[in-house]
């Protein structure tokens, strides 16, 4: 398809269309009760995993090793092997954008939880099952995209699974059409499955919260559905840095509320829940009018240390920063954790 989109669009013409697609389809399943995902969930997840498996096997088979990503990574880069300081800097910095990732769902997973059957039915797949998927997903994607390396050596490194079945489909051929819609349809009711339920209503439910006299999850998700187009979210997964930035992003503001959560994990506090509905200073929630300022001064303390380094990897063009800041931002979340956890309980 031709593209009509400028070069800081951001994205193609064909691109574009898809996500308005993938949105509109979206859209009806937000009518569904947050029980009723179970089902579609367990069936993405299964086609997902079959679908991973098929083209890790086949980028195995065709490469005939791992790939040079893998065994020569300074090569493929064309940088030094890190070493010393610098090396432990990066991993702490690739550590808090793995967390970064899943702070989203460190949050707000009591918001699924407390769907379960028994109190602790979800402590097994948190425990076991979440990092069992993560390692397994993560190496496959290394590989895979290390043995794409070799096969199509002329191509950026494919990092994103898009971008790799476009080359399937460009370098293998008609034949190889089919397979690639098979993968794709796989991905694409995974995302759809995981975007309805992590974006749509877990923002549904935070403004329910927010308003519950105007706004019900329902209607909260279709809100979140039009803010997730005025945002302009395929500016964020445009390279490969700015996508790692935007990640480290969510652990530099959602770590310290984390952290102020946990507080009341490890205190076994109890919360009065007829309290939470009594709107005067007969509640004990109230504090000052209806409003614990300690709360978001707790969050601010453990936000404001990593700004600087943040912005600066944001926007690198912009923004100069030391590199002592810049070492504070990569331990973000675990920083504006321990920060905020102990404000908040002092």
């Amino acid at each position: 398809m031709k593209n009509t989109f400028g070069p800081n669009a951001g994205m193609k013409t064909n691109e574009f269309i898809s996500f308005i697609i993938f949105w509109t389809l979206s859209l009806p399943l937000f009518l569904l009760k947050p029980e009723q995902y179970r089902g579609p969930a367990i069936f993405s997840s299964i086609i997902v995993t079959i679908a991973a498996f098929a083209i890790f096997i086949w980028a195995l088979a065709k490469q005939g090793n791992v790939g040079p990503l893998w065994s020569n990574p300074e090569d493929v880069y064309g940088i030094g092997r890190l070493t010393g300081s610098q090396l432990s800097w990066t991993m702490m910095r690739m550590i808090t954008s793995g967390i970064g990732g899943w702070a989203g769902g460190i949050l707000y997973q009591s918001d699924f939880s407390r769907y379960a059957v028994y109190p602790g039915d979800q402590m097994w797949g948190q425990i076991f099952i979440i990092p069992v998927c993560l390692l397994g997903s993560n190496i496959l994607g290394i590989i895979t995209t290390s043995c794409a390396r070799g096969f199509y050596p002329d191509e950026p490194l494919l990092w994103r699974l898009y971008d790799l079945l476009e080359a399937i489909q460009m370098y293998s051929g008609p034949g190889a059409r089919a397979a690639v819609f098979f993968a794709a349809f796989a991905f694409f009711l995974s995302q759809i499955c995981v975007n309805v339920v992590a974006c749509g209503v877990v923002g549904g439910m935070d403004l329910a919260a927010l308003l519950p006299r105007y706004i019900n999850i329902r209607r909260g998700s279709f809100i979140i559905a039009v803010i997730g187009i005025c945002i302009n979210p395929w500016k964020i997964p445009n390279t490969a840095n700015s996508f790692i930035s935007a990640i480290s992003g969510y652990a530099v503001f959602l770590g310290p509320l984390t952290g102020i959560m946990v507080y009341h994990l490890v205190r076994k506090r109890r919360i009065k829940l007829s309290h939470l509905f009594e709107p005067s200073n007969s509640s004990d929630y109230w504090f000052w009018q209806g409003l614990n300022w300690k709360a978001p001064v707790a969050w601010l303390w453990g936000v404001w240390p990593s700004m600087p380094g943040f912005c600066s990897s944001v926007t690198p063009s912009a923004v100069h920063v030391n590199a002592t800041w810049m070492h504070v931002y990569y331990m973000s979340w675990l920083l504006g954790f321990f920060i905020s956890a102990s404000v908040w309980m002092s």
